[in-house]
């Protein structure tokens, strides 16, 4: 990239150069001729009022003396040389006499202008002034020369900046690569630093907005993997002990639900915010709550289940439904007598309470790794859905209550809930 630039801004330069030089050095030429004939014409004028009428009869003539290139001579009014270093014979001094004006009067390699002499109105001769074409090509050599410095002074300042350019505008572009390399890599924290250049760092902020967007799903993806087999072992447990008991019908029932799991845990993986039109909560709850009746009655412990009717939750039935499955779990695990689920409308939002009698101490938060992993995978959920996971413990058992908005609402009030 940085040649591009360089072969870009030079080129650019050449061109304006060139478009520049070459009418300046043909007026350069032409402004050098004029002065070299403007100064050609003084000395002839000046030679010729020293020329008296007398030098036709014989007198001789005193030409004044000027500097060197240049030569003055006198011709009689036919172009014969009377007096001076100028050739013989010198058509343009005939012309100048028959016109009366000044002639140009080149020849060979010599530059000249012819100027009439006249006496009360009769041309008596002729003064020509001339110098060498090679003293003009020397002034002019020493012009172009000039000129060719300045358009080479030109083209390097030009070329010094184009680099300084290059390597202000390569150099981010570099870091950017760099940061997208490592992003590659796995390092979705590296970021390319500010560079000042409005388009490099609007690409910069367009990577590092992807990259919170991989992170993101990254995270999801891991959450999924360490979290998934949580999810799953319990129904698969459930299905082992139906099958060795042989109740049929509720292992099949079982396998139906461990599809159910895997289709919820897909679905929050993957799709993780709440849907708009919302779910109505009780026959979601009530299809949990029968998955789990045959596991309770194993135990000899009653699941019962209470709803308010017309509940609809803004929120993913989904996710939901995984967060029930952790908190029928642990109550199965960990909890003790009868359990009771309960679906109600409280401020304004849906609480779900899931209610036994007993039980060991519950540590909350929950700790994201280690002991009741299941409980952390739950209070995330429930923070996905702009909802809240409470926990209420004393000596008649253990109470967890979901909340989440209702069909419509914005989100939990950050308020307490009561049962």
């Amino acid at each position: 990239m940085r040649r591009r630039i360089l072969v870009v801004a030079l080129s650019a330069v050449l061109l304006a150069v060139l478009l520049l030089g070459v009418p300046l050095a043909v007026a350069i030429q032409r402004d050098a001729v004029g002065e070299e004939r403007g100064e050609l014409e003084r000395a002839a004028l000046t030679a010729a009022t020293a020329v008296s009428p007398s030098y036709r009869t014989g007198d001789p003539v005193e030409l004044p003396a000027v500097t060197a290139p240049i030569e003055v001579s006198l011709y009689d009014p036919a172009g014969h040389l009377v007096t001076g270093p100028g050739a013989r014979e010198l058509e343009a001094a005939r012309l100048a006499a028959r016109t009366g004006r000044v002639e140009d009067a080149d020849h060979g390699d010599v530059l000249a202008e012819a100027v009439p002499v006249s006496v009360d109105e009769e041309i008596i001769g002729v003064v020509v002034a001339s110098s060498p074409r090679a003293d003009l090509h020397a002034t002019l050599a020493r012009r172009f020369l000039g000129l060719t410095a300045l358009g080479l002074v030109a083209f390097a300042g030009a070329g010094v900046f184009a680099y300084w350019q290059a390597r202000r505008l390569t150099r981010p572009m570099r870091e950017l690569a760099r940061a997208a390399t490592r992003m590659g890599a796995g390092d979705l924290g590296a970021r390319a630093e500010r560079s000042g250049v409005p388009e490099i760092d609007e690409t910069a902020d367009a990577l590092a907005t992807t990259a919170v967007r991989l992170s993101a799903f990254v995270d999801r993806e891991r959450s999924f993997s360490a979290r998934a087999s949580h999810q799953l072992r319990t129904p698969l447990t459930r299905l082992r002990l139906e099958l060795e008991a042989g109740m049929v019908s509720e292992a099949l029932a079982t396998a139906d639900h461990l599809s159910q799991v895997v289709d919820d845990v897909l679905a929050v993986t993957r799709e993780p915010a709440p849907h708009a039109s919302g779910f109505a909560v009780e026959p979601v709850l009530a299809d949990v709550v029968d998955a789990w009746h045959g596991t309770f009655a194993l135990d000899g412990r009653p699941l019962r289940l209470r709803v308010d009717a017309g509940l609809t939750a803004g929120a993913s039935e989904a996710a939901v439904r995984q967060v029930l499955q952790v908190l029928l779990d642990n109550a199965y695990r960990h909890g003790a007598g009868a359990v009771t689920v309960t679906g109600r409308e409280a401020s304004g939002v849906v609480a779900i309470d899931v209610v036994d009698r007993g039980g060991s101490p519950v540590p909350w938060p929950p700790a994201e790794s280690g002991g009741r992993m299941g409980l952390a995978l739950a209070r995330t959920l429930a923070r996905s859905q702009r909802g809240r996971l409470l926990l209420s413990q004393d000596e008649d058992g253990t109470r967890f209550t979901l909340l989440v908005p209702r069909s419509g609402a914005e989100q939990v009030d950050p308020g307490t809930v009561g049962p």
